[in-house]
């Protein structure tokens, strides 16, 4: 039973309890002494061997369990001791213990059988009550060792009494057995509470270590908060604050003291500069009010350095408050950087849409209530990718920065300008109400941003074309006013860029019809209504045909046949030119094979590539699949590509150039002499053929300019081997010219307009059957041979207007 008690006792506890067995040690020298001096006293008064023996042994029970002590002393248990240990002690001191009372009690039984001299017996008895007494107290909180020790000493006093016989003696044994039982007894109730104690002084030792790794933690806490915190008691007195709320104010560590009310601590805060302005009863009486209120509350409080401080607070149940205080100046600043950035361009800083939205609907308001005009204006830059694509969109980053600067020295106070992305903006006018006042301000725009800028060390120039309408003719509210502007501006672009335009009804048809065009072309592909055409060209010197080029038209199903000039400009700007592109090449193979097939001999093709096109990543792959597909020969495919598209990068053109020129695949440069025609730039690119522009070719006769650029490129063309092509060719006259200067072959309407890809075969068969009777014939002279050469233009232009 005590061997399971003492189990469950907690290893400190029972640590604790053996080692109150070894001390004192002055009291149990003191008990052991003088019980041996007695019985030592009782053998020689006695002249007894069974005393002396007793008490040889009393004394070497004592010496041993001095030596228990001793070494116990060099050694002790604690807390932490292991139980095997802390039981190995408990052992030792428990038979020393036992052996001890078992010899004195033997003593004691002795000395009253053997001797019956009174005061032995007095002497002996009383000395072995008083040692057991003493034991069974300190033995107590291992009741077991006490008891057990109580009967070692008390059973043989008992015993001898009734063996000594006689009614006293008698009562005596019975009073000792009982006084036993008291001990044990005693033993028991003085271990129970030693335990019980013990166990208390163990719960009240943790719940200190407790509370004061609270109270550390605590510290720790309020040392370490990113906010300043105090709380004041039910009368308004600070209880505890912590560091941070000094350095929150600036003022040292601990300049507010328990005790101090809050105008005290507004006082310190003013002495150090943080209120200039302040009055600390009013701001006293303020925060007073707060803390009375017992409800949870919210402020925010400014400082002299421009830091916004927010004070929260919340009520404590039994009276007073905790307030916290955080300085919320960077997240105050993040919140109107981004109510900001919510209504502003980050990059130029000017109003956005959103705003500029909010601001028009304003002006149309107080518009609408006065009865005045004002106007609004989009701007867009010409041609800006340039700059992006030549000088990286850093530098196009600094110079709408400086666009945006200039637009906004170009008006009046009471306007506004407004970056809508990219290189588009959007400028409010209230300040004029005439057409006449809106387009000086536009010309004094356009002058303004073309005027040069240098960035990143690179002088630039830029142009922008601008489109007006006003309010209430033009629209009555902020969305048309805008696209009615928006489409003003691309008639400025339309028209040659560089100009403004004000809105009209005309502008409002062409934009509805941009915007008809526009839905329609997407599904134009899928709907099967784009078509090509073919303009045959012919070779001077022979007049063969030498080859055609296709051309795409839209055959629209409200509009009829619409023309190239009409769709391809908006398939740039969407994008679509790159999948039309792909089937404009797909498509010509496949026809110019169906014409081999019946029979037709072998004629080249060629394909206009527009610049997105030609900037596309799968270019080549679509060549490669458009002729794979129809089986044509790359020989008989030709591609025209302009100057600009080559110039604009010349790194990455080159390679793909050379990669079609490897796969046999011919090149021409189209509208030669318009952009950056020089012999250099020519002879860096493997290229087949150049096409003189239209332009040059219709006052090649008249004027002398033309004819010498169109000289010029003849000549240039002949040094460099290369076939020469002009466009246009309306008169013989002008082919004439062309003959003498060395062209090599023809296109234009003179020897036939585009015609849809059904009629190519019966022109060319007509054609060619005309041409052999002209050769047939030519001995008959050469009017029969022109005058077959007329006639055979002629029927070509009827078939054409067929």
């Amino acid at each position: 039973m005590d061997g399971r008690r003492r189990e469950s006792l907690p290893p400190d506890i029972h640590a604790e309890l053996v080692a109150g067995l070894f001390k004192p040690l002055p009291s149990l020298v003191i008990g052991w002494g003088c019980s041996i001096a007695i019985v030592i006293l009782i053998a020689l008064r006695g002249e007894s061997v069974w005393l002396v023996g007793l008490a040889v042994g009393l004394v070497v029970a004592a010496l041993a369990r001095l030596w228990l002590v001793i070494a116990y002393r060099r050694r002790p248990i604690g807390a932490h001791t292991d139980r095997a240990t802390v039981r190995r002690w408990e052992r030792l001191w428990t038979a020393g213990a036992w052996a001890f009372a078992a010899v004195l009690g033997a003593s004691c039984l002795a000395a009253v059988l053997i001797t019956t001299d009174p005061a032995v017996h007095l002497l002996i008895v009383g000395s072995t009550i008083g040692y057991t007494a003493g034991a069974t107290a300190h033995n107590a909180p291992r009741p077991r060792i006490a008891i057990v020790q109580a009967a070692l000493t008390l059973g043989p006093v008992a015993l001898g009494a009734l063996l000594h016989g006689g009614t006293v003696h008698h009562v005596f044994a019975v009073v000792t057995l009982l006084y036993l039982a008291a001990a044990a007894d005693l033993a028991v109730t003085l271990g129970r509470r030693s335990l019980r104690d013990r166990l208390a002084h163990r719960e009240k030792a943790a719940l200190a270590r407790s509370l004061a790794e609270q109270n550390m933690r605590f510290e720790a806490a309020l040392s370490n908060m990113s906010h300043g915190l105090c709380m004041f008691d039910r009368r308004g007195r600070l209880v505890v604050s912590n560091s941070r709320l000094c350095e929150i104010y600036g003022l040292p560590d601990g300049s507010f003291r328990p005790g101090l009310s809050v105008r005290d601590m507004l006082l310190r805060s003013i002495a150090a500069g943080n209120h200039p302005e302040g009055d600390a009863a009013e701001m006293a009486a303020f925060f007073e009010s707060r803390l009375a209120g017992g409800v949870p509350s919210s402020s925010t409080m400014t400082l002299a350095d421009g830091r916004t401080i927010q004070l929260s607070q919340w009520p404590i149940a039994d009276g007073g408050a905790v307030v916290l205080f955080e300085d919320v100046t960077e997240r105050e600043r993040a919140v109107a950087r981004a109510e900001w950035l919510a209504t502003h361009d980050e990059m130029t800083g000017l109003p956005n849409r959103a705003l500029f939205g909010r601001t028009l609907d304003d002006a149309i308001a107080v518009a609408r209530t006065a009865r005045r005009r004002f106007a609004v204006m989009f701007v867009d830059l010409d041609r800006f990718k340039y700059i992006n694509d030549t000088l990286g969109h850093a530098a196009g980053d600094l110079l709408l920065q400086e666009v945006a600067a200039r637009l906004a020295g170009c008006i009046g106070p009471e306007d506004v300008v407004s970056r809508l992305g990219g290189d588009e903006f959007l400028l409010l006018v209230n300040s004029v109400t005439e057409s006449e006042a809106v387009e000086a301000i536009a010309r004094r725009i356009l002058a303004a941003v073309a005027e040069p800028i240098v960035v990143l060390g690179q002088e630039c120039r830029v142009t922008a074309s601008i489109g007006a309408a006003f309010y209430p003719t033009d629209g009555h509210d902020g969305d048309t006013l805008t696209r009615n502007a928006d489409a003003a501006m691309y008639l400025a672009k339309d028209e040659g860029r560089g100009c403004v335009r004000l809105f009209s009804p005309v502008i409002e048809r062409r934009s509805f019809e941009r915007l008809v065009l526009e839905t329609g072309l997407r599904g134009a592909l899928e709907r099967d209504e784009l078509v090509l055409h073919y303009q045959p060209k012919r070779r001077i010197a022979t007049g063969e045909i030498s080859g055609l080029e296709a051309l795409v038209r839209w055959s629209h199903p409200a509009l009829g046949l619409v023309s190239p000039a009409r769709f391809v400009p908006l398939a740039e700007e969407t994008g679509l030119i790159v999948p039309i592109g792909r089937w404009v090449l797909a498509t010509a193979c496949a026809e110019a094979m169906a014409w081999q097939r019946r029979g037709f001999p072998p004629m080249p093709v060629a394909v206009n590539l527009s610049p997105r096109q030609f900037a596309d990543g799968s270019l080549l792959a679509d060549i490669e699949a458009a002729l794979s597909g129809s089986g044509l020969a790359p020989e008989l495919l030709e591609l025209e590509i302009t100057e600009s598209m080559v110039v604009e990068n010349l790194a990455s053109t080159l390679p793909l150039l050379t990669a079609l020129r490897e796969r046999g695949v011919r090149l021409a440069i189209d509208d030669f002499g318009t952009g950056y025609s020089s012999m250099a730039l020519v002879r860096q690119l493997p290229v087949d053929t150049l096409k003189i522009d239209r332009s040059f070719i219709r006052d090649v006769l008249a004027n002398p300019e033309d004819t010498a650029i169109a000289e010029a490129i003849l000549a240039l063309g002949k040094a460099l081997d290369l076939t020469i092509v002009a466009e246009g060719v309306e008169t013989e006259a002008q082919e004439s010219f062309l003959r003498d200067h060395g062209c090599h072959e023809i296109q234009g309407f003179l020897f036939s307009r585009p015609l849809p890809a059904e009629d190519v075969a019966g022109f060319v068969r007509s054609y060619e059957l005309s041409r052999l009777k002209a050769v047939a014939g030519a001995g008959a002279g050469g009017g029969a041979a022109k005058g077959s050469s007329r006639r055979s233009r002629a029927d070509g232009k009827q078939r054409s207007a067929g």
